[in-house]
């Protein structure tokens, strides 16, 4: 994971990354880290800047939408103030009510200085959108963010009158006046016979996977409130969560979790260890190390564990990398899904259940729900299970530091194993079903190492369905998991199925394996500027050497000049110091380099004449690289 940030370091190393950019739960206001500048009067006729993130484009039907406008409202000064509210009922006015796709889409503007500030949108409860603004210029800003909604469909189509809510906790000031302006539109793409996106019904997908859940109940804070539905982690001891009681004809279950991280844990993946802060005096860098994991109880039993995406807001390290294109995940936070279902065996018994939430290595402000997916069978009030094995092995995290002063290195390793199995008797729905992931995560500062292994839910059918067909996504070389589709024609008798991969380190550098064309977990960096009068050593050598000629022209001092780079930054490599203009003595244009002035070419080429003198190059009197 350190290593997908190497090229940004280099470039971030002077910036710290303690910077507050979410001040959500804050009693005072930090100083700001936006950039602005004195307004004028041509900022007026400046069009706002519109920000996007790039991000996978949303696969639509080719109908026409039915648009329900939901809700439009400023948000000026709404922290510690309730959720907006507003009616939701399913549109009326659609010529059809039967849906392929329903999206929602967020669209804001603001003008001024204002932080970036995390905001949700539930329905009923459920949470729909976890999101962070955009930070605005003086002369405007524009942005949308569009996301596929349909898993929570039967809660869209739900024919009765439900609260749509929104928190977004702004401050405005004289200083941050910046206002969020925001409109909230759904559209309803009509069925089309053709359009597959592996969201059939349940009764055309026996097995329940690809299609959406029946019920989904919200696992998230009741009203009244003065901030988000969320649940607040305070501290790593903290847990949250909520009572629930499902129906008795569940045949399966998916808990979707939602997660942000804030205040000293915004950029956890990069808090040093405490023993380090401590050896260095350092009371006011936020530690712990880089590791965090969201665990995810049962009536106080360990189900999932889930290892969050390293989500930079748009206030993060530096408000200007993300201007225009905001980070990946900011306008839209990913959830995380647990398959629960081998626990129904647990949870069918008519009774009141606790599902909770905790952080590990938590130093503060972790915003935490989730959203309970239950699947029904209709032909059968209740539904039977058994829970027959849950192994939990606990987290195992080591680690190492070599550090004198403030430099060092260290080393995180985490590993971790959960693995459980249930039988189910339903109408509709497999008679056992299995769920094992397993993770293991090296993070250093300075050194690539990463391995990750994954295995996906499993299940076992007794009767005919769809064939299986395992599609894994990487980000940055780790694993998140693994999805299941469904195709159309095929068939199979049931067997468990399960996904393995893994990325480790070798010694060889990423650059040496690129050249090979051995596959690699991301492109390889390194500096791109030679040794120069920007390090100290480089200076320092240039005084025993004041020649530039001799430094570019004798292989001792090339090969230790070219070094420096190496040696200070651990690039994956290496820019030879290498004069361009070397080759030009070769075919008849002698120059010297000047300590001031720089090369001064002693012959310039000015006439046809000058020209007619060149000649072939002469070997003999090449300066290249190797040469005594």
């Amino acid at each position: 994971m350190a290593s997908a940030f190497r090229p940004l370091l280099l470039f971030l190393l002077l910036i710290p990354l303690s910077v507050t950019a979410n001040l959500h739960k804050s009693k005072t206001l930090l100083k700001s880290s936006l950039f602005s500048s004195t307004t004028t009067s041509h900022l007026n006729d400046t069009p706002p800047t519109t920000y996007f993130e790039v991000t996978k484009p949303i696969r639509l039907p080719k109908t026409q939408p039915c648009v329900y406008p939901i809700l439009h409202h400023d948000f000026g000064y709404t922290y510690g103030k309730p959720p907006v509210l507003a009616k939701y009922i399913p549109p009326s006015h659609c010529p059809s009510h039967d849906f392929s796709k329903i999206v929602l889409e967020w669209s804001a503007t603001c003008k001024g200085r204002q932080f970036d500030r995390i905001f949700g949108i539930w329905l009923d409860g459920v949470e729909l959108l976890r999101s962070c603004t955009a930070e605005p210029r003086a002369t405007g800003i524009v942005w949308s963010v569009k996301k596929d909604i349909t898993r929570y469909y039967s809660l869209l189509v739900k024919n009765q009158t439900q609260s749509l809510a929104v928190y977004l906790g702004n401050l405005v000031d004289r200083t941050y006046t910046g206002v969020y302006h925001v409109d909230i539109t759904l559209y309803y793409y009509p069925a089309e016979k053709k359009f597959n996106d592996f969201e059939g019904s349940s009764e055309n997908l026996a097995s329940g996977y690809g299609s959406r859940a029946d019920l989904i109940l919200p696992i998230s804070r009741n009203f009244p409130l003065n901030d988000g539905l969320w649940f607040e982690i305070e501290n790593s001891t903290d847990t949250e969560g909520k009572e629930i009681k499902i129906p008795q004809n569940v045949f399966r279950a998916v808990l979707e979790v939602y997660v942000s991280f804030h205040e000293s844990d915004e950029f956890w993946y990069g808090n040093p260890p405490n023993d380090y802060l401590l050896a260095n005096n350092l009371t006011d860098k936020p530690g712990n190390g880089p590791f965090r994991e969201v665990v995810v109880t049962l009536d106080g039993n360990v189900i999932g564990a889930i290892w969050p995406f390293t989500v930079v807001y748009t206030g993060g390290i530096n408000p200007l990398l993300w201007r225009p294109i905001s980070g990946i995940g900011s306008f839209d936070l990913p959830s995380y899904d647990i398959e629960i279902t081998p626990f129904l065996g647990n949870m069918l018994d008519g009774k009141t259940h606790t599902l909770q939430f905790r952080v590990t290595n938590a130093l503060n402000v972790w915003y935490i729900d989730a959203n309970l997916h239950l699947w029904l069978d209709g032909k059968n009030t209740y539904t039977e299970g058994k829970l027959l094995q849950h192994q939990v092995m606990p987290l195992g995290i080591s680690y190492s530091s070599d550090f004198k002063g403030l430099n060092g290195t260290f080393l995180t390793k985490a590993n971790r194993s959960i693995s459980s199995t249930g039988w189910l008797e339903s109408n509709r729905r497999l008679l056992k079903s299995s769920e094992h992931a397993e993770r293991e995560l090296h993070l250093s500062p300075s050194k690539s190492l990463h391995k990750m292994s994954l295995s996906s839910p499993t299940s076992f059918l007794r009767l005919k369905s769809r064939s299986l067909n395992l599609h894994l996504y990487s980000n940055n070389g780790s694993f998140n998991g693994a999805f299941v589709l469904f195709p159309k024609r095929a068939s199979f008798n049931c067997k468990k199925f399960s996904v393995s991969c893994s990325s480790s380190s070798s010694p060889d550098p990423l650059l040496v394996k690129a050249a090979r064309g051995e596959p690699i977990i991301q492109p390889p960096a390194w500096m791109m500027h030679q040794a120069g009068r920007y390090m100290a050593v480089y200076r320092k050598l240039a005084e025993k050497y004041p020649s530039f000629g001799e430094r570019s022209e004798t292989t001792d001092l090339i090969v230790k000049i070219s070094l420096q780079p190496w040696e200070a930054f651990s690039p994956d490599g290496v820019i030879i110091f290498l004069d361009i203009l070397t080759p030009l003595p070769a075919f008849g244009v002698p120059f010297d380099i000047e300590q001031v002035r720089g090369p001064v070419i002693q012959k310039p080429i000015i006439s046809e004449e000058c020209l007619k003198a060149l000649h072939p190059i002469d070997l003999e009197n090449f300066i290249s690289l190797g040469s005594p």
